[in-house]
């Protein structure tokens, strides 16, 4: 593999003045510059980002910072499609990604801590908001390039997100208009994440267009059941369900009732385990990858990601 003395040498310059020119340094003519790229093509040389950036003081490195998840937590298919389409945005550029996960607050935060002040990460993509978070305020404090993935708890901070408003109306419209009912139920999670508000915000967004009763169930392990709450309310004729990964989790109870369903995320995964035609596609590979491009792009505040739906 050709290194940097080898360029230097081909084209009777000094190691030092190769660097700069193939860093772009302006105190290197144009004319140079090229004449060492051109150089550096033909011998095949690979740059190495890492020591690159080691120079500046960080890491060609970009930490994903997953939500608090108990070690029992079943993986979450939406996060998938999302490290896909981050995986994807971080190879043209010669980033790699580094994941901080764990089962308390305390011990995220730490996680957070050792990758800036030991593997010199200074880039964060945070995949999930949560008001007062002590690992955003965190990356505030010491003034870290960081995007969050959702709905942000501060004005200033960065974002990528789905308008989910908007998605949750649209979804709820969208049963009621191709499915001839009138009574749909919002069901989320015990969580109630941003995202989840968010949608119900826009479920009785519809139902107040529609003149209708909002109709609401949140999980509980202590609760009542879904399949008694429906029982409950008899007019329920059908469902509207925050993501599919709750869905997966109720759709025994559910069966018995085979009520007309719509749900968001629309995971491959999903797909295979439940056999339901309406979902709400919110496109998290396109999510990541506009995380990514936000994160390197710092004169942009905010980018919305649009939802579709597929039937």
């Amino acid at each position: 593999m050709a290194t940097i003395k080898d360029i230097a040498q081909k084209a009777g310059v000094s190691v030092s003045t190769a660097s700069r020119a193939l860093n772009h340094n302006p105190r290197i003519s144009e004319k140079t510059r090229q004449r060492i790229a051109t150089i550096a093509k033909e011998l095949g040389y690979q740059p190495n980002y890492n020591a690159q950036n080691l120079t500046r003081g960080e890491s060609n490195m970009v930490g994903i910072i997953f939500p608090v998840t108990s070690d029992t937590a079943p993986a979450n298919p939406f996060h998938i499609d999302l490290l896909r389409g981050i995986s994807m945005a971080l190879k043209p550029i010669h980033y790699e990604m580094v994941v901080a996960i764990a089962p308390t607050t305390t011990d995220l935060l730490q996680s957070v801590k050792s990758m800036v002040e030991q593997s010199k990460v200074h880039n964060f993509l945070v995949l999930y908001t949560v008001k007062d978070d002590p690992i955003t305020n965190y990356l505030r404090q010491n003034n870290l390039n960081f995007v969050v993935i959702g709905h942000p708890d501060k004005v200033q901070d960065r974002f990528v997100d789905n308008d989910n408003v908007a998605a949750g109306q649209a979804a709820t419209d969208y049963l009621m208009d191709h499915q001839e009912v009138s009574h749909p139920v919002f069901l989320q999670s015990a969580s109630n994440w941003a995202f989840e508000q968010d949608r119900h915000q826009g479920y009785e967004q519809s139902m107040q267009n529609h003149q209708l009763p909002a109709l609401s169930w949140r999980y509980s392990p202590t609760g009542t059941a879904v399949k008694d709450f429906i029982k409950q309310h008899p007019q329920i004729d059908s469902i509207v369900c925050v993501d599919d990964l709750l869905l997966v989790r109720l759709i025994r109870q559910l069966q018995e009732f085979n009520l007309p369903t719509i749900c968001f995320n629309n995971s491959r995964l999903m797909g295979m385990l439940i056999n339901q035609e309406e979902k709400v596609d919110l496109q998290p590979r396109k999510l990541g990858q506009q995380a990514v491009e936000l994160l390197f792009n710092p004169e942009e505040q905010y980018r919305i990601v649009d939802f579709k739906i597929n039937s």
